[in-house]
């Protein structure tokens, strides 16, 4: 073990194993020598092949670390498979345990281009500690000239590699194609091709159809859980939908009252006339939507409540004290609603002042007798509940 913790193995990988498909030398290359064999052939078939410099540096980092005194060291290439993904993975990998049978190393530094760190470095750490990564830059030339270059090659990439070619020629080529003959026919107007066209290319870029798969992912997740489970989910959805339709409701009342009070520019330069309007335009808003905002509310911690007590959770004293509180803010929020309706002025003695004192006065002593009670309850049942966070049934 002492030994082959002196060892130290110097590692590239070719994870698309152009070497393979460029020179025919199949993987795991080791050795100073098969390296630099390799490393020329792959230069001559493809000098701009990355790979090749890639190979060439681990050979130079071999050289430096024998010159230093560092007897036990090795280089290997390690290949993978044009198609990538796990068929090159499980190739890389096996290939790397081929070498570490031949040369017993627990540390290695991994020569990289860049390309595939986080795909290639797990399965290497997998195996052996990496106490080193040297990534491997190819300089360019920064001038325009250079530039148009570079930026042929990879258009030429483009067209002839089947990879690219089926995303930069074959999707506009078919969407081309598919609007002349729908023009031809009559079928469709340009426009309707171009907005076709621009949703495509925006559901594209903001990845809608990953969302979209995500969303239905969660309905399935959701047909699989528990009946429990279910029943809190679906209770969540219901409580959204009513929040929504009621703040719908509210927004359009109040976008209503707002036009049916006509007022000029210049009756909204006064302070007062705005200060009327919008506590009107808020009182109407608060009484269309708050009865919908309620019960989304109220759903919300009924579900909980009921799923808490099936779990034998100990949040289920706090929701007892949510839905009273709930209600409380409803009936409380309601008569501000109406209150702020008013043109008038209003007094402590009218009848909606009283009413909305009425209520908060109520709901206080409502909510302290809820806690008392529940204080009491659970000093007598809390021990069938737990404090953790319940198990999932």
């Amino acid at each position: 073990m002492a030994e082959e913790s002196r060892r130290l193995l110097v590692i590239t990988v070719d994870r698309d194993d152009d070497l393979g498909q460029k020179t025919g030398i199949k993987g795991p290359v080791v050795g100073r020598e098969e390296n630099v064999n390799a490393a020329v052939k792959l230069a001559l078939a493809d000098p701009e092949d990355p790979d090749a410099n890639a190979v060439f540096y681990a050979v130079k980092l071999y050289d430096e670390l024998v010159k230093n005194g560092n007897e036990e060291v090795e280089v290997a290439t390690l290949t993978g498979s044009p198609k990538e993904g796990l068929e090159a993975d499980i190739k890389v990998f096996n290939q790397l345990r081929e070498v570490l049978e031949k040369f017993p190393a627990q540390r290695c530094i991994f020569v990289s281009d860049g390309a595939s760190d986080a795909i290639v470095t797990p399965i290497i750490s997998s195996q052996l500690a990496i106490i080193s990564v040297q990534r491997v830059t190819v300089k360019q030339s920064q001038t325009v000239e250079q530039s148009w270059l570079i930026l042929g090659k990879y258009l030429r990439l483009g067209l002839t590699d089947p990879r690219y070619a089926k995303f930069l020629l074959g999707i506009p080529g078919g969407f081309i194609a598919l609007s002349a003959v729908l023009s031809i026919f009559g079928l469709a107007q340009p426009y309707i091709l171009m907005l076709f066209l621009g949703l495509l290319l925006f559901f594209w870029g903001f990845r809608v159809d990953i969302h979209l798969s995500r969303f239905f992912t969660g309905f399935y997740r959701i047909s699989q859980m528990p009946a429990i489970g279910q029943i809190r989910a679906f209770a969540y959805l219901s409580a959204a939908a009513s929040l929504l339709v009621g703040s719908y409701l509210g927004v359009t009342s109040a976008y209503n009252t707002y036009i049916s009070l006509n007022l000029t520019p210049q009756q909204l330069q006064d302070f007062s006339v705005l200060l009327a309007t919008v506590m009107k335009v808020s009182g109407v808003f608060i009484s269309n939507s708050i009865d919908l905002i309620a019960v989304s509310a109220l759903v919300v911690v009924l579900s909980n409540m009921i799923y808490y007590y099936i779990i034998r959770y100990y949040g289920f004293w706090r929701t007892i004290h949510a839905g009273v509180l709930s209600i409380w803010l409803w009936a409380l929020i309601k008569r501000a609603g109406t209150i702020l309706q008013q043109p008038q002025s209003l007094t402590a003695g009218d009848t909606s002042t009283f009413l909305f004192i009425l209520t908060a006065v109520l709901g206080v002593i409502t909510l302290g007798i809820t806690f008392a009670m529940t204080r009491m309850l659970r000093s007598i049942y809390g021990k069938q509940f737990k404090k953790g966070v319940g198990k999932r049934q």
